[in-house]
């Protein structure tokens, strides 16, 4: 049998270039959405049983972007699926906005450049599924991207690409252009925008000023646009109950060893496909009905839940009440016996960041995701906590998710209390003296706050706990995090 294995990016690009927690769903809705067009074209070539994986279920965030198919799929077929999807978004989008705000656009050029130059189709074929797969790396390496010029001023979101305004692509001669003039002209737009009633509730703020692909993003999170596209959005009914004012504690997962996961299988003689198939349809359950009930509305939301693959951020409406031990509590109480439910015998690898107020939302997801490969390459099936300051520090500390609990539940300062400041302050002065680079210092101060059997379970087996990091590096980095996590308990 023939396999075929589709996929498109940028992804996550185009995820993490989201300044709002809006943009962040709108990129989540038009990622599913353009998966699902290539699964349902797939579906209709081949026919419905030939859908390996993503199973459809009624997911709006997160379809998973790798499309695999029993069956062989022609590539310019795939493409022109997910060029047409792409283009019905585009131009809604921008029709849309004409008939709210009449003015003399000059735009659409701009608009099809969009349209046709946004996304890399990639295609590959074998005769089993890690063939296929290995067909499509094989075609990425070969990339076909063309960008896109242009003149004037550039968005206030990304600084990457030019403001969409009616003016956009005017001919003119460029020793007429008088800057003054079309940042009038601009900035009456962006009034005009902001001041629309048919989305419910402000589209811009006034300090806002977009590309066109920030523009698509935004508009197919209201109601009114998504339904003329066909996205089933499942958009809060507001996005002001999180402030760029307050602290956030943003996670990224990942599943471990997914592929080895899959390759031990087959080795024991079950049929591949259908073992994908059914690992699918259980994570993407999982993530609809577990992860994101458990998050939603309660403690925070979830972006996406793409199977294994998932993003949310934890916070607290009121900002006076957000603790940050709090999420750690969650982490290390409830996430692991969470995961587990989806039944499947694969570990998860997270990174949890938490932000300082005013940090770009670009870069606490860029951090997340850095947070996330930490976890993997000190072992997997782990939590690495970050903590990200406004300057763009940051420090971080990795251990198992077993490990956690006990650890944080454990811990007593030198009056048995809670205080974080006392083992602070211990690293602080044993650093200062060089102190803490013996292995016995940083084990008797570890025992000293967390216990006789936390140290012994860590001396058991010190590869595993620690990772490849050093006893006092980690204790240190233990010392630092939990002091900003937990320093208000």
């Amino acid at each position: 049998m023939t396999f075929t294995v589709m996929t498109f990016a940028p992804v996550q690009g185009f995820i993490e270039r989201s300044r709002k927690l809006r943009d962040l769903y709108g990129s989540s809705f038009i990622l599913s959405h353009l998966a699902r067009a290539l699964c349902e074209a797939g579906q209709q070539a081949l026919g419905e049983n030939a859908l390996v994986s993503p199973a459809l279920i009624n997911v709006t965030q997160g379809t998973p972007n790798q499309i695999i198919l029993a069956g062989e799929f022609p590539e310019a077929e795939g493409r022109q699926a997910l060029l047409d999807t792409w283009k019905e978004i585009v131009n809604q989008c921008r029709t849309w906005i004409e008939q709210q705000i009449p003015a003399e656009y000059t735009w659409k050029r701009h608009w099809d450049l969009w349209g046709n130059h946004a996304w890399e189709f990639f295609c590959g074929h074998g005769d089993t599924i890690t063939e296929a797969r290995k067909a499509v790396n094989r075609a990425k390496r070969s990339r076909d991207w063309v960008g896109i010029n242009w003149q004037g001023e550039s968005s206030t979101l990304s600084g990457a690409d030019a403001i969409a305004w009616p003016g956009l692509g005017r001919k003119r001669d460029s020793r007429n252009i008088r800057m003054s003039d079309d940042d009038a002209e601009i900035k009456d737009f962006y009034k005009k925008l902001q001041s629309l009633t048919a989305l419910g509730e402000a589209f811009v703020d006034e300090t806002e000023q977009l590309s066109i692909p920030e523009l698509i993003k935004r508009l197919v999170t209201y109601h009114v646009v998504a339904k003329q596209i066909g996205i089933q959005s499942e958009v809060p009914a507001s996005f002001r109950d999180i402030s760029r004012e307050q602290r956030t504690f943003w996670f990224a997962g990942d599943g471990d060893r997914i592929g080895e996961y899959f390759r031990q299988l087959k080795e024991n003689g079950q049929d591949e496909g259908k073992v994908l198939h059914e690992f699918s349809q259980a994570m993407l359950e999982w993530g609809e009905n577990k992860l994101k009930p458990a998050v939603d509305n309660k403690i925070g939301r979830i972006v996406y839940a793409g199977g294994d693959d998932f993003l949310g951020v934890l916070y607290e409406a009121d900002a006076h009440k957000f603790s940050p031990h709090a999420c750690l509590e969650w982490f290390a109480k409830h996430f692991d016996p969470l995961w587990k439910e989806h039944k499947q015998k694969i570990t998860v690898s997270v990174g949890a960041v938490l932000a300082g107020k005013q940090v770009p939302q670009r870069d606490i997801l860029q951090q997340a995701r850095e947070a996330e490969q930490s976890a993997k390459k000190q072992g997997r099936d782990r939590l690495a906590l970050r903590v990200l300051f406004n300057g763009g520090n940051h420090i971080e500390w990795v251990c198992p998710w077993k490990f956690l609990e006990p650890i944080f539940s454990n811990y007593r300062d030198r009056d048995g209390g809670k205080n974080w400041t006392h083992i602070y302050n211990d690293v602080a002065v044993l650093e200062s003296r060089r102190g803490l680079a013996s292995p016995d210092v940083a084990l008797a101060l570890f025992e000293v706050y967390f216990g006789t059997r936390n140290r012994q379970t860590l001396e058991q087996n010190p590869g595993y706990y620690i990772g490849t990091a050093s006893i006092s590096d980690w204790v240190s980095n233990l010392a630092k995090v939990g002091f900003q996590l937990c320093s208000n308990t």
